[in-house]
């Protein structure tokens, strides 16, 4: 008998390390399960914290287009024409200015309007004489010394003597 109660608890002894393995092996696969969860959620909670952050980024930038764009068209008028091809270029890290100039100038049209000169017509405030401010008069409105210095400039440039060879 006693033969058969050591076969009994050896059996015993192997019946408990199986249940032991098998909760150990069922606890593993829990935790390797809790483990992948985890990661794919840290995953995507970075992933959204990045989408935010871009989105944000972008949106300041865009902001700073508008804001600087209004005073880039004065200096050059064309801009407007090409305002998504510039406000791409300031998306890819441009300053306003630097991707105006850019694409105005990839697509030939960089010039940049220059104030015209004040000029009047007439007498100027304050005083007697009439003044021109554009050095443009006839030959009628200039006194005989102006008519003087206009003939001598043309004796020096040669302009006069091109226009008596043409008569």
């Amino acid at each position: 008998m006693d033969n058969e109660n050591e076969l009994n608890l050896e059996l015993d002894n192997i019946e408990s390390n199986v249940e032991n393995n098998l909760k150990v092996k069922n606890r593993f696969e829990k935790l390797s399960e809790k483990v992948i969860l985890t990661s794919k959620e840290r995953d995507e909670a970075i992933a959204k914290a990045n989408a935010e952050t871009t989105a944000r980024t972008q949106a300041e930038k865009d902001r700073d287009f508008y804001k600087d764009f209004s005073g880039n068209v004065s200096k050059y008028p064309q801009a407007t024409e090409y305002q998504d091809k510039i406000l791409e270029k300031v998306r890819g890290g441009y300053s306003t200015e630097d991707a105006v100039v850019a694409v105005l100038a990839k697509e030939g049209k960089l010039t940049s309007e220059q104030p015209k000169p004040l000029t009047f017509n007439g007498q100027v405030e304050g005083g007697s004489a009439p003044t021109t401010m554009d050095g443009n008069k006839s030959m009628n409105d200039m006194k005989p010394d102006e008519k003087l210095a206009a003939l001598t400039e043309l004796d020096k440039s040669g302009a006069l003597a091109n226009a008596l060879r043409g008569r």
